[in-house]
């Protein structure tokens, strides 16, 4: 359950994110996207919760807070909801597979052992 969290202030750290998850519950993953040169965040990262209801709560109560004067925003990223999608509108591929598909292998193993001798 991946949560895209934007508009973060420059001055966020690692440690921040995960304090503003924690109450919602167990945070499997947390990341905070950071500029390389100047060491600061680029004012985005992820999180993921361990449970749909953790991550829907999370977005729910953080969703437009105020953090030092920016109104930062929590959603689904991107990502997840496109597979969500996905998945939920596609119906899986039909296999076909042979009846005797092991049968099959153990012949043909048997076959190139007389083939060898």
């Amino acid at each position: 359950m991946s949560i895209l969290v934007r508009n973060l202030p420059k001055t966020f750290t690692q440690e921040n994110l995960e304090d503003l998850f924690f109450e919602f519950g167990t945070i499997a993953s947390c990341d905070l996207v950071m500029d390389e040169a100047s060491g600061l965040s680029k004012g985005f990262g992820f999180v993921e919760m361990s449970t749909q209801k953790e991550t829907d709560k999370a977005i729910e109560k953080l969703n437009a807070k105020v953090i030092d004067g920016k109104k930062i925003r929590v959603k689904w990223s991107n990502q997840e909801k496109k597979q969500a999608e996905a998945i939920a509108s596609a119906p899986a591929p039909k296999r076909d597979i042979p009846e005797d598909v092991w049968g099959s292998a153990s012949r043909n193993s048997s076959e190139r052992e007389n083939d060898d001798e």
